[in-house]
């Protein structure tokens, strides 16, 4: 599966995953306000919002917020989110070129990675004004591991060995490369990097709904993902009957060139 179908597989699950997945800090929130000297009123173009988690943040601030998303099973709740009219959504994707403006801030949240990053860049830089920012960021999991229960990494041999170490690969990808893909671009100043560590505490339960939104955990198909989710849940109730995850959300914010 390409990673445009794979993007679209969210949808599959929108109620659960506008219910479990995480918001953002409101720190960064405060922190992209500074650096993108952003006010009420400003423009703000959201690329890939979702079910709107980010959205709420950006509206809250008093931004004019636009927002465009691929999969019309996601805005559709996003849509319930904001049926006051507070937003206004485009469905399509953002390399498509649907979307005109002169936006102050383009904003990814968790979903810059689904996007072809050159075609992505350029996109942005074409709509954003002159002194715009390009912000991006994610919820990753932090290094420390302490918190899991070994049993976790059992349940994954048995049933989806292919997942081993995936959050940690999917870390160091984000990292290196993504930030480097917008420090090599023509498009954009060489990005400031932030991040926020938190963490919250989920019921086995819980985390399995959390872990049923994740894409490659949705790829292993019906069958395998509940087999995968029963063992899960099974040491998690084990090892107590919560899980502690540990995140760190990072945030790049590039000025044009």
């Amino acid at each position: 599966m390409s990673a445009v179908d794979r993007a679209t597989v969210f949808g599959e699950v929108a109620e659960t995953y506008d219910r479990m997945r995480p918001e953002y800090p409101g720190e960064m929130f405060d922190d992209l306000a500074r650096e993108g000297r952003l006010v009420e009123g400003s423009s703000v173009l959201e690329v890939g919002c979702g079910t709107g988690i980010a959205t709420r943040d950006l509206v809250d601030r008093g931004y004019q917020v636009t927002a465009v998303d691929p999969d019309s099973r996601m805005l559709d709740v996003a849509r319930r989110r904001f049926a006051g009219g507070e937003v206004r959504f485009i469905e399509g994707r953002f390399e498509a070129g649907r979307v005109r403006g002169d936006f102050d801030l383009v904003f990814a949240a968790g979903s810059w990675h689904w996007l072809d990053a050159d075609t992505a860049l350029a996109r942005a830089a074409a709509v954003l004004a002159r002194s715009g920012v390009l912000a991006v960021c994610w919820n990753l999991p932090r290094p420390d591991d302490s918190a899991r229960p070994s049993g976790l990494d059992e349940a994954y041999r048995a049933h989806a060995p292919e997942l081993l170490g995936v959050a940690s690969q999917t870390r160091n990808r984000t990292q290196e490369h993504r930030r480097a893909a917008i420090a090599s671009s023509r498009w954009f100043q060489d990005p400031l990097s932030m991040s926020y560590p938190w963490s919250r505490s989920l019921r086995a339960e819980e985390y399995c709904d959390l872990l049923s939104t994740h894409s490659d955990h949705l790829m292993l198909g019906p069958a395998r993902l509940s087999r995968l989710l029963d063992a899960v849940g099974r040491v998690i109730d084990d090892a107590g009957g919560r899980l502690e995850l540990r995140y760190e959300t990072v945030l790049y914010v590039a000025h044009r060139s």
